[in-house]
């Protein structure tokens, strides 16, 4: 099984220089946008802090991990939002750190109605530990003169873009988190992988069944260049505004394959500030031989009186 690392490694590296998709997942998406449009940023009158882990294909070795941090703080004078996001990501030997910082200019059209356009800031740092003593060859690393036995890193900066408009019941967003093109080899003397644009877009609504029930519908669309679209579908339900249920599909996996996964998703408001989350993708692909499927923990707290908070699509359900 350890050689599956070295293979695994090689498949995002092969990925990467293939255009294909970049970033990494989250099923819970719709609890914390602003890690993926930095037009959510100052959406409410309150602070909200977001902390996730995920666990991704659970059981390969060296699949991906990834860990983040989210301060969404107060809206300013009504129009201004800021933000700051915090992610770390590793899948084999390598290791992505980031750290974004966010603005957003908010238009109000009506009492229920917001446009916000945002920018994102964003410096990472990229490491590839080729001295991980998971890292494994058939005739042994010493034979290659291509696989250093150093760790090496590099830092990049970029820029992203985004829009965002939420009415009563409600929203729809799109948004490029890096603008600018990446060279993200460790070689300045080649240009072997290099990092692609990525557009997200995203939509949902919600609709009363009764008078304490609620379900909602929302989806998320990832496009790359040169690269197959990936979907999100999710239907919930949220109860009493506790408790929260739902269904996920994600389109993606090998050819012949129906989907990636199909992903269970569960919300519970502890207390009336914290919102604990929990996610399990079921792998529908070909990896099922392979994983146990991907986990997702998420929790969620606001700070700040909630008589201020603005009546727009509630992000806690949404």
């Amino acid at each position: 099984m350890r050689q599956l690392t070295i293979i695994l490694c090689l498949v995002a590296l092969v990925m990467v220089k293939g255009n294909s998709q970049q970033e990494l997942m989250s099923t819970q998406f719709m609890y914390n946008k602003m890690s993926i449009n930095p037009a959510f940023a100052g959406h409410e009158k309150f602070l909200t802090c977001t902390a996730m882990i995920r666990d991704q294909w659970n059981g390969l070795p060296g699949a991906p991990k990834q860990q983040l941090l989210s301060v969404n703080l107060p809206r300013i004078q009504n129009r201004l939002g800021l933000g700051f996001n915090l992610k770390n990501q590793q899948i084999g030997i390598f290791k992505h750190l980031s750290f974004s910082g966010i603005y957003s200019y908010k238009f109000l059209l009506g009492e229920s109605a917001l446009l916000s356009m945002g920018i994102e800031f964003t410096g990472r740092n990229f490491i590839a530990d080729f001295t991980n003593p998971q890292l494994v060859a058939t005739q042994g690393l010493a034979n290659d003169p291509s696989i250093p036995n150093t760790k090496q890193s590099i830092n990049l900066f970029n820029v992203g873009y985004g829009l965002y408009f939420s009415a009563d019941k409600f929203y729809i967003g799109a948004s490029v988190p890096r603008l600018i093109k990446s060279d993200l080899d460790f070689d300045n003397n080649n240009i072997v992988t290099e990092e692609v644009r990525h557009l997200f877009f995203m939509t949902g609504t919600a609709f009363p069944v009764r008078r304490y029930l609620f379900i909602h519908a929302q989806t998320l669309l990832k496009f790359s260049e040169n690269a197959p679209f990936d979907v999100d579908l999710s239907l919930s339900a949220t109860l009493d505004e506790k408790y929260t249920g739902g269904i996920n599909y994600r389109l993606g996996g090998a050819r012949g394959d129906i989907g990636e996964s199909i992903d269970l998703m569960f919300g519970f408001k502890v207390t009336e500030d914290m919102l604990i989350g929990f996610s399990n993708d079921f792998s529908i692909s070909k990896l099922r031989s392979y994983s146990n499927g991907s986990i997702e923990l998420l929790i969620q707290y606001d700070f700040g009186n909630k008589k201020n908070r603005v009546v727009v699509v509630n992000p806690r359900y949404f």
